[in-house]
């Protein structure tokens, strides 16, 4: 069963992380036939810690001026990115922050909250893992906490390789995240007419004559029901579906590898179990490594 998306959502602030997200954004709003919501974030201005009433006043808040420009600025940034024959409707909302401790995630999270079949594109600004660890990352906090799917899109791609996607790159596991994931991927390849690559993950080769026969047995049937019970997520998916045995390596190293081998322009589609978010950045884990460094977009699916 297939998944649908009724919006999509991306956070602008002018950045370049921001500028691919958009166009990135615009391909999913195409495939999916899905309304693009342009959100911006606004700060409070220092003003408003002063109840002088002029304090309040547009015209002599120089710091509201200011605020207001950078909120003009970033959507005019994001139409540009957008062209002009996006085949879309897209619509600009600014939210308000509530207090002076800056919680934006927290912001975006309930914003999409309240939409139904929501899906974020995330502009994701390259810090290394210390430095996530320290100061934070925005796309970090949001995968981590959002109810919804988050496409992740890295600052170091260029804006028109984030514009395009002829493939759908999908680990899979036969978990229950796994199995959300397929069943996104199917709306995607169906409204796209995009292959499907199955990757699973195995120390050795299922195949390999050197393993004792019963455990090869084992071993093959297990791999087949995992890509079965994938295949069952994709029903009504009538691009061609390509089974990828991935062998003997740390699933998100194979993964990745996988990815930046991937001819064309892929997109990379994956479940995540509930780990939190400082678990799972002092734990590791596979999900965390490949979104960290994929070299692809990336939707992150969580129950």
């Amino acid at each position: 069963m297939s998944r649908p998306i009724s919006q999509i959502v991306v956070p602008v602030d002018g950045s370049r992380a921001t500028l691919a997200a958009v166009r990135h954004a615009a391909q999913l709003a195409r495939l999916w036939q899905a309304p693009l919501q342009l959100l911006h974030v606004q700060p409070l201005y220092p003003a408003e810690l002063s109840d002088i009433p002029a304090n309040r006043l547009d015209e002599v808040d120089y710091d509201h001026e200011v605020i207001q420009g950078s909120v003009t600025r970033a959507f005019a940034q994001a139409r540009q990115a957008l062209g002009s024959d996006l085949g879309v409707e897209v619509e600009e909302v600014t939210l308000r922050e509530h207090d002076f401790v800056r919680h934006l995630a927290r912001e975006i999270i309930d914003h999409t909250s309240e939409i139904p079949d929501s899906m974020l594109v995330m502009g994701a600004q390259g810090l290394d893992r210390l430095g996530k660890l320290l100061r934070g990352n925005l796309s970090n906090a949001v995968i981590h906490k959002a109810r919804c799917p988050v496409c992740v899109v890295h600052d170091q791609m260029s804006i028109d390789d984030a514009e395009h996607i002829d493939r759908i790159l999908l680990p899979v596991d036969g978990s229950s995240h796994s199995a959300a994931a397929a069943e996104l991927a199917a709306g995607l390849a169906i409204s796209g007419k995009l292959p499907v690559e199955l990757m699973y993950c195995v120390p050795r080769d299922p195949d390999d004559p050197a393993t004792p026969t019963r455990q090869r047995d084992t071993e093959r049937r297990e791999c087949d029901w995992i890509f079965s019970h994938a295949k069952k997520h994709l029903a009504g998916v009538e691009s061609p579906i390509i089974e990828q045995c991935l062998i003997g390596r740390a699933p998100a190293e194979a993964i990745l590898d996988h990815a930046r081998q991937a001819d064309g322009k892929p997109l990379l589609i994956m479940g995540r179990r509930g780990m939190s978010q400082w678990r799972e950045q002092l734990l590791g884990g596979v999900s965390h490594k490949v979104i960290d460094r994929s070299p692809c977009p990336i939707i992150v699916v969580t129950r």
